[in-house]
């Protein structure tokens, strides 16, 4: 997990990542980002609400903003924000797609599409690579990964980031080379498997430090109940550097769902409690919710709930269109034998 310590030291002492100098990354990067030092306003109400990165693809560098997935055509919202939010917080009370039975897991598949960028390049032995920036050559692709959560989470996990990967679309006038070096967004794709949810990077500052995969399960205890106390705890927080906790994220769907219920529940208050967030679009039982991203930032990140379940099944932004996801939550039985655990 070399490429996962690295991703952690990023730009701890830098501004926030320029478009111009990112590229795509893989999601099981997601939550180990730390996010650059950020101007004290932005800093004060942003950065637990961090959306997180988008992109499935391995080997390369992340993408920094991400984009709603709801495609339906928007409904005339008939609820305000907050309504739904406090209507997502009762959901999860009840909710029962988390609760397997012994020897079950939680499945939680999150399928990406993004649109990528070719670079010629003669050095490369591929005759160019591909990126997350604008070009005349252009592929679309829809990615796959799942996190398996075994009922007893003191089991392993086992989270299998090359689940799929399908090209959509290419065009441009160096589609035929292009096609070729799309062989290179399978690099490193592979199976982890989590002992009790935990892993160790041989190439940490502490090789026997062991890192939360769930960056959330951190936090359950200290986290406030009370939304408003939340909210002035996410703002309170002082993250540690490198420490085994990634900083506590509201918009990171895989941590949010697995949050014991009042805890998810809380959450969802407290976002209910953000200025200026509005409903974007609804589709059935799915509200996409945009909420500002705060200091010298007017852009408007989204998060897409599920109010009949009480979860977070998209994240996004509303001003940038090269990367969408959805998650999907079930209960399985087992892990598929289609995946290969070593």
């Amino acid at each position: 997990m070399q490429l996962l310590e690295r991703v952690r030291e990023i730009g701890a002492d830098e501004a926030p990542i320029d478009d111009e100098n990112i590229n795509l990354a893989r999601m099981s990067l997601t939550r180990e980002i730390e996010r650059r030092t950020l101007p004290a306003i932005r800093r004060r109400r942003r950065r637990w609400m961090g959306i997180g990165i988008g992109g499935l693809v391995a080997g390369t560098a992340m993408i920094a903003i991400v984009v709603g997935s709801v495609l339906a055509p928007p409904a005339p919202p008939s609820a305000s924000a907050a309504e739904v939010l406090n209507a997502a917080a009762e959901a999860t009370l009840t909710a029962t797609v988390l609760d397997p039975a012994p020897g079950q897991y939680i499945r939680i598949q999150e399928v990406s599409t993004q649109r990528l960028g070719w670079r010629s390049d003669e050095s490369s032995p591929d005759g160019g690579y591909w990126d997350s920036n604008e070009s005349v050559t252009t592929a679309t692709i829809r990615q796959s990964r799942s996190l398996y959560v075994p009922a007893d989470r003191s089991g392993d996990w086992v989270e299998d980031y090359g689940e799929s990967t399908e090209l959509l679309e290419i065009s441009g006038p160096e589609a035929l080379q292009a096609e070729g070096g799309l062989s290179q967004l399978e690099y490193n794709v592979r199976v982890d498997v989590y002992p009790g949810g935990l892993y160790r990077e041989p190439d940490a500052l502490d090789p026997n430090t062991q890192f939360h995969r769930n960056a959330l399960e951190c936090y359950y205890s200290e986290m406030p109940r009370d939304p408003g106390e939340l909210v002035a705890w996410l703002e309170n927080y002082s993250y540690i550097y490198l420490s085994e906790c990634a900083p506590p994220r509201l918009g990171e769907p895989i941590d949010f769902n697995l949050a014991p219920a009042d805890l998810r529940a809380a959450m969802f208050q407290a976002l209910a409690l953000v200025d200026g967030a509005r409903v974007e679009r609804v589709d059935g039982d799915i509200t996409t919710i945009a909420f500002p991203e705060g200091g010298e930032s007017n852009w408007m990140q989204t998060v897409d709930v599920d109010t009949s379940q009480g979860l977070i099944v998209g994240r996004g932004n509303l001003d940038d269109d090269r990367w969408s996801s959805r998650i999907h939550v079930t209960v399985v039985d087992e892990i598929p034998v289609s995946v290969p655990i070593q």
